[in-house]
């Protein structure tokens, strides 16, 4: 008799915790998703990224790299969402210049593969047209010249290419911005169509 009032106590004690788990998680706060997100401000344009991500600027503040995680090996390929301004689309200083009608590829040398960036493997894109081209909003009021293009990689000892890749890119020509993901990464979408401008 003890043992099955024990199960049955055990019993309802489980149900209860469930029933309160389950009410716990239908009444969380929007307030709690949001802080898993973090703003980051570029050239009047801001945008929500998780809070997992890592910001990275250059020396200029005209190229901001939103990584997807904090990347430490070299010879691993790191995901990113990149953030460009007039003074790189300029080119110079071994950069060269932008032209909407070309995909962003400022390396004025052999660029190593993004997807396994040793010495063994480079970069190239592949047609002289985008995949896709049209228009994109970048939050309310802002529209994008939006392409995107084929790339592969391939061995520098055999010229045959090892992987391929799409590049999207975002222009918007008035306020001076490309917005590039080279990685496919899935939230980028959502981060774009919600961008504020101040």
């Amino acid at each position: 008799m003890t043992i099955a009032i024990n199960r049955a106590l055990v019993t309802r004690v489980l149900a209860t915790a469930a029933a309160a788990a389950a009410a716990a998680v239908l009444t969380t706060p929007p307030a709690a998703h949001a802080a898993a997100t973090k703003k980051v401000t570029f050239r009047g344009m801001t945008l929500a990224i998780p809070s997992t991500w890592v910001v990275e600027k250059d020396h200029t503040g005209d190229w901001v790299s939103l990584s997807t995680r904090k990347c430490r090996d070299a010879d691993t390929a790191c995901p990113a969402l990149q953030l460009v301004g007039p003074k790189v689309l300029k080119g110079g200083d071994y950069l060269e210049s932008y032209k909407p009608g070309s995909p962003f590829a400022p390396s004025t040398g052999v660029a190593a593969c993004r997807l396994n960036p040793t010495t063994k493997y480079g970069e190239r894109f592949v047609g002289a047209k985008p995949l896709t081209s049209g228009y994109r909003p970048v939050g309310a009021g802002h529209k994008a010249e939006y392409r995107v293009w084929a790339g592969e990689c391939y061995s520098f000892k055999t010229d045959k290419r090892t992987a391929t890749f799409k590049q999207r890119e975002w222009y918007l020509p008035k306020s001076k911005i490309l917005i590039v993901d080279g990685y496919g990464i899935a939230a980028t979408d959502a981060i774009i169509k919600t961008a504020t401008w101040n």
